[in-house]
């Protein structure tokens, strides 16, 4: 069966030659069994299998209390058949309980599948504290308008932005949290940019503080 996972990983070949080939922040690949009793594998399989290899993501079927044998999931008059997974970041194994594949019933002919995870639950009142310190409140709002159409042919075609979405296509960034905030601050700077110059701006009613009534 073919792994989720890269195979035989190693940080060795930094050492080939004395050239660091490998980025600081990679991660080896941690060879993790799985169960699985449909042995076929097909176009469609092998594109899953490789997106989870490239991505750190890993099949749960087959590999945790409630499916270690890796059972089939669907059924027809051809035979049985496993499409049916659930699949999650590499980190985030630690966080699941156990992965359960019901039996088959004549509801349907795929089964139900469950996942357990342990969570922490966060109280609105903490999210919106979080949401006011990251100061949310202040992005602009905007509305696509009839004229938005012509407009964003425009601003599109102007050399700022031209060279904005350059910049962005050419700058490499890390695969990082710091990569990935700065890609995606500055895709957020061209999109503002052309929808501030296309569409509508909806501006966000501010909250009247009620007078409190005196009591004489």
């Amino acid at each position: 069966m073919k792994a989720d996972y890269i195979e035989n990983d190693s940080d060795e070949i930094n050492n080939f030659d004395g050239i660091d080939l490998l980025p600081e922040s990679y991660i080896t690949d941690i060879e993790i069994r799985r169960v699985n009793q449909d042995s076929t594998l097909n176009t469609l399989g092998n594109k899953l299998l490789e997106l989870c290899s490239s991505s750190r993501l890993r099949i749960l079927n087959g590999r945790f209390l409630g499916d270690s044998l890796g059972y089939f999931t669907y059924m027809c008059n051809t035979g049985f058949s496993t499409v049916d997974y659930a699949i999650a970041s590499e980190s985030l194994l630690p966080e699941v309980k156990y992965f359960k594949t019901n039996d088959f019933t004549y509801l349907s002919d795929h089964v139900q599948i469950n996942l357990y995870m342990n969570c922490s639950i966060i109280s609105d009142t903490c999210i919106k504290k979080c949401l006011d310190e990251k100061r949310w409140h202040l992005i602009k709002s905007y509305k696509w308008t009839e004229l938005s159409s012509s407009k964003l042919i425009d601003v599109l075609s102007t050399e700022n932005v031209k060279k904005e979405i350059l910049d962005l296509e050419m700058q490499h960034f890390d695969s990082n949290k710091l990569g990935v905030d700065g890609a995606t601050e500055k895709l957020t700077k061209i999109i503002q940019t052309i929808a501030e110059n296309t569409c509508k701006v909806i501006s966000k009613p501010t909250k009247k503080k009620k007078k409190k009534i005196k009591q004489e």
